[in-house]
């Protein structure tokens, strides 16, 4: 049995002890927009999403999360290696007629991002044609203007 591994991700825009996140899903893709650390904005897709999680725990209650004890931090970004959750998900489809777990699990990426309000956890898809965008902006009005495109188009 492997052990889930906490990576954080130090490369990706940290959040701000107040980043105000913002979530638009359907259900194939992921939009995420909040305040970094360095007081700039965001914006986050992923075009391939299988499932997400938002709310709590928020940072006072981060302690409960089961992935505490393995380097989960606050206000951070992270990778989830041998995730607990996607195996979960795994075995709830093996119902499936044709179902493959090898083919199941190929690419698949468990995110969590700790916010202060907030935790949002999600599994996606990362392949050849399938890779997060992540935008950072010192613009509120880029920004804005950025994330209106990509709601438009993600919710056409």
């Amino acid at each position: 049995m492997l052990f889930a591994t906490v990576v954080l991700l130090d490369s990706w825009p940290q959040p701000s002890t107040s980043p105000e996140p913002v979530v638009f899903a359907t259900d194939t893709q992921l939009c995420l927009r909040y305040c970094t650390a360095g007081e700039e904005i965001a914006v986050i897709h992923f075009p391939l999403v299988k499932k997400i999680q938002f709310g709590s725990p928020n940072d006072e209650a981060l302690g409960g999360h089961p992935l505490i004890g393995l380097g989960l931090k606050h206000y951070q970004i992270h990778r989830i290696d041998n995730s607990p959750w996607l195996a979960e998900l795994e075995q709830r489809n093996a119902i499936h007629p044709r179902h493959d777990k090898q083919r199941f699990l190929k690419d698949a990426i468990h995110y969590v991002f700790t916010f202060q309000d907030s935790t949002l956890e999600c599994i996606v898809i990362e392949g050849q044609f399938w890779h997060p965008k992540v935008q950072v902006f010192t613009s509120e009005q880029k920004a804005r203007d950025v994330w209106r495109e990509l709601i438009n188009d993600v919710g056409a």
